[in-house]
């Protein structure tokens, strides 16, 4: 590498560092100005965020994303998240899965956003998903310029939370021994901000959703004082409170295939999913209250892009590590 290499190196990181890093004091208006200059998505936009990592946002994202898809809506997925790329491997996991066991899944459409701006995000938007019923973005686990479009943007704004009390901090703050709201954290400034701002415009706020998640069935005495602690925020901050997801092995065992509890039963001799994970993602997307999609207009099947040829040993590799899973957490699933 010369010398010119290095110096035009170390200026594209910093332009990118400014870029990525968040304004502390971007007025809502600024964000509002920026994304209401843009065309609307047609599709109902759900955007996943939390400043804290760790939370399970990409693991919502995927499985909300595959129950709509095996609602048979088109579902466009954008991830945000350029670093880590959690929610894209997923889907690329997924594709690999479909082409080893020869086998036909739903698969949302998928798009890792390089360039972290509003323009380029609708653009996306309208490249990959004018006819997608629904746009779910999974957002980095930090503030930045692009998360606050993205939640400017949404019409469903998803935000789990484990069963914490210092992962509400971001939500609020509630006396521990009164149960009073003592204000508003970071993460809910930005949010309700946004939202009221929407609201000053003429249009309508977006529906703030918060998902208790990674939930342990044998905490109960938390599990308690959390729910009671969300009750109180939810009140002054207006949000709503839904259960999420269970501390489930079979959630995890699945996701380096790519899968879904929905796809076992589209998988022959592999056996058919526990129904309390059945039952429990159902729910979930329920709690969201997404729109229903409009009826698919009637058209002509295209012949399929043959792809490459799998070798028969790939293929029983694959199934012998998924049947391998599947038997080794039957109870937990």
């Amino acid at each position: 590498m010369t010398l010119d290499d290095s110096a035009i190196g170390i200026a594209m990181d910093d332009e990118l560092r400014i870029c990525e890093a968040p304004q502390k004091n971007e007025h809502p208006s600024v964000v509002l100005k920026d994304i209401c200059s843009r065309r609307r998505p047609q599709g109902h936009v759900i955007a996943f965020a939390n400043e804290k990592g760790g939370v399970g946002k990409s693991t919502l994202a995927f499985n909300c994303a595959l129950a709509l898809a095996h609602r048979d809506a088109d579902v466009l997925v954008i991830d945000c998240d350029r670093r880590q790329q959690t929610l894209n491997r997923l889907l690329e996991a997924r594709e690999g899965t479909a082409r080893a066991l020869r086998i036909a899944l739903p698969q949302p459409r998928r798009v890792v956003l390089d360039h972290q701006s509003g323009a380029l995000l609708t653009q996306e938007i309208e490249r990959l998903g004018t006819s997608c019923a629904y746009v779910v973005i999974d957002l980095a686990g930090h503030d930045s310029p692009i998360a606050r479009r993205a939640i400017a943007l949404a019409d469903t704004v998803v935000t789990p939370v484990n069963c914490s009390p210092t992962d509400l901090d971001a939500l609020g703050r509630v006396n521990a021994v009164t149960r009073r709201f003592c204000g508003a954290g970071p993460f809910a400034e930005i949010v309700t901000g946004l939202r009221a701002e929407r609201l000053a415009l003429g249009q309508a706020g977006f529906d703030w959703v918060v998902a208790k998640n990674r939930v342990r069935r044998c905490e109960h005495r938390l599990q308690a004082s959390i729910n009671q602690n969300l009750a109180t925020m939810a009140r002054h901050l207006g949000f709503r409170a839904v259960e999420g997801l269970t501390e489930r092995v079979g959630y995890r065992e699945l996701m380096p295939f790519g899968l879904s509890q929905f796809d076992l039963r589209l998988i022959p001799d592999l056996g058919s999913s526990p129904s309390a994970s059945v039952r429990e993602l159902r729910q979930l997307v329920e709690a969201l209250r997404l729109p229903e999609p409009a009826p698919k207009p009637a058209q002509a099947r295209r012949p399929e892009r043959e792809s490459a040829p799998v070798l028969a040993r790939t293929t029983e590799s694959y199934r012998e590590a998924m049947t391998s899973v599947l038997r080794a957490c039957p109870a937990a699933a």
